[in-house]
C-alpha cells in the first residue's frame, strides 16, 4: 500500500481526533458546546474549524500542496485564532497538535511497510503549514490593530469636535454625536 493510501485510509479518525484537540484548548464549559451543536451560525468556532482540519490534513499529508488552496482553506480558521484570547502561541499551537496524533495512528503502519521517510516528510510538512498559519495569523493582528487604531482616532476626533462646541458656547444637539 502506497503511503498515500495509508494517510486516506486514516483521514476521517485523523481530522476527528485533531477536531476535539483543537476544541481542547478551549476553556471547559466551552468544549462541551463546540463539540454538540452543528449549527454553523450557532457554532462558527466549531465549523470553521472543522471546514479547516479536512485541508490542513490533506496539505500535511501531501494530498493537497497547492499553497493558494491551502491558504483559502484555513483563512476564516486562523482569522478566528487571532481575534480570540488566546497568545500567539497558543493560538498557532493547534497546528503541532497533529504530530503525536500521526505518531500514534499513521506512524506504525507506515514503520512497518518501511516508509519512514513519507511519514517524516509530513511532519516536515506540518512545520511548513505553522509557518505559513503564522504569517497569516500576523497579517490578520496587524489588520485587527489598525482598525483599532482608526476607532481610537475616530474617537479622539469626535471628542475634539464636542469640546470645541462646547468651547465655542454651542451645545452638541443629538445628531453631532
Amino acid at each position: 500500500m502506497k503511503a498515500i493510501d495509508v494517510f486516506r485510509k486514516h483521514k476521517s479518525e485523523m481530522v476527528r481526533l485533531w477536531t476535539d484537540s483543537v476544541f481542547d484548548t478551549y476553556p471547559f464549559e466551552t468544549t462541551g458546546f463546540l463539540r454538540t451543536k452543528d449549527d454553523p451560525f450557532g457554532n462558527p468556532v466549531a465549523n470553521m474549524t472543522k471546514e479547516a482540519a479536512g485541508a490542513v490534513y490533506d496539505a500535511v499529508t501531501g494530498e493537497s500542496v497547492e499553497v493558494a488552496q491551502t491558504r483559502k482553506a484555513m483563512d476564516r480558521f486562523i482569522k478566528l485564532r487571532a481575534v480570540q484570547k488566546f497568545s500567539p502561541s497558543q493560538s498557532l499551537a493547534v497546528f503541532s497538535l497533529m504530530k503525536p496524533l500521526l505518531r500514534q495512528h499513521v506512524m506504525p503502519e507506515l514503520m512497518a511497510q518501511d516508509d519512514l521517510a513519507a511519514y517524516l516528510e509530513t511532519e516536515s510538512r506540518i512545520d511548513s503549514l505553522t509557518l505559513l498559519a503564522f504569517d497569516m495569523y500576523m497579517e490578520d493582528r496587524e489588520i485587527l490593530a489598525e482598525s483599532r487604531i482608526t476607532e481610537i482616532r475616530n474617537q479622539h476626533a469626535q471628542l475634539a469636535r464636542w469640546a470645541q462646541q462646547l468651547e465655542s458656547g454651542a451645545v452638541p444637539s443629538g445628531d453631532d454625536r
